[in-house]
């Protein structure tokens, strides 16, 4: 028989980027097993500590802030172990840190399995959360507790843009880490490292991966884990279902961003610029 499902469950010290990455790089496990999403539980009690924690050498984030920044699912558990206000708290510096990842609270781990599993995070994108993501993601609030540098962008994509192009920049920004569109000495940002992108766009003459014929108009959803990604077409029915909801909000068309020390101004002024080159009516 088959498995209806794999719960993977990594130890602490586990970078699930590097799971991510290795789903979609291994063209053999991948034909039989699609990545459905990343879960990070979260100690509510000892969040700050573990985000205070020494980065281990030869890198740039310890354990706590890359499960955090990876994650499409978040549980603030031991909610029983902590007051309200403090709670509230613990929520904010999660989601300064990844504003993308719906958040849920638990006590003794107790979590409702709908709301972890078969959440589609590489098939699909729920247009509330990169509207949530634009609305408290973008910028960091300053909590002295956590690395600054570690932050969600969400760039806004009101048009529908030639799909060439812009696979061109998210090649630029995450195979190059630079900025696209700038010249190599120009657009190096130290210590620019990208963790997650995902981004629901209107694109023109898009071509699926591993197809020569492209498609004139397509809703696109992408989704990014470090230098590997991955892009596909909203299904007719699934698009035909969210069009209301999509056509009276621009806002939900965009690209979001998380990593550290992302540049964030340079980041705006490139993506404005491929808006303006690549748009179509």
């Amino acid at each position: 028989g088959k498995f209806d499902y794999i719960l993977l469950e990594t130890t602490g010290l586990a970078d699930p980027g590097n799971i991510a990455t290795m789903l979609w790089s291994n063209e053999e496990l991948g034909s039989d097993i699609r990545l459905d999403g990343i879960v990070t539980m979260v100690d509510s009690k000892n969040l700050r500590i573990q985000l205070d924690e020494k980065v281990p050498e030869g890198q740039t984030m310890n354990e706590a802030q890359k499960q955090i920044a990876f994650a499409d699912r978040i549980v603030l558990n031991k909610t029983d172990l902590v007051k309200p206000d403090e709670l509230e708290d613990i929520e904010r510096i999660v989601l300064d840190i990844n504003g993308t990842a719906k958040v849920s609270k638990s006590a003794f781990a107790k979590v409702d399995l709908d709301s972890i599993l078969n959440i589609g995070a590489y098939a699909d994108i729920d247009p509330a959360n990169l509207s949530f993501a634009a609305a408290k993601g973008h910028d960091a609030h300053g909590h002295h507790h956590i690395d600054k540098n570690i932050s969600t962008i969400a760039l806004s994509a009101p048009v529908r843009m030639k799909w060439p192009a812009v696979d061109e920049w998210i090649q630029e920004l995450l195979w190059d880490s630079r900025v696209p569109g700038s010249s190599a000495e120009a657009s190096q940002s130290p210590g620019m490292e990208m963790l997650r992108l995902k981004a629901l766009l209107l694109a023109a003459d898009f071509a699926p991966v591993g197809s020569e014929q492209k498609i004139s108009r397509a809703t696109v959803v992408v989704q990014g884990v470090r230098e590997m990604y991955d892009s596909f077409v909203v299904p007719e029915k699934k698009a035909s279902k969210d069009s209301d909801a999509m056509q009276t909000c621009e806002s939900l068309y965009k690209i979001v961003l998380i990593g550290r020390c992302l540049p964030k101004e340079e980041l705006r002024s490139s993506w404005e610029s491929l808006l303006q080159k690549a748009a179509v009516e």
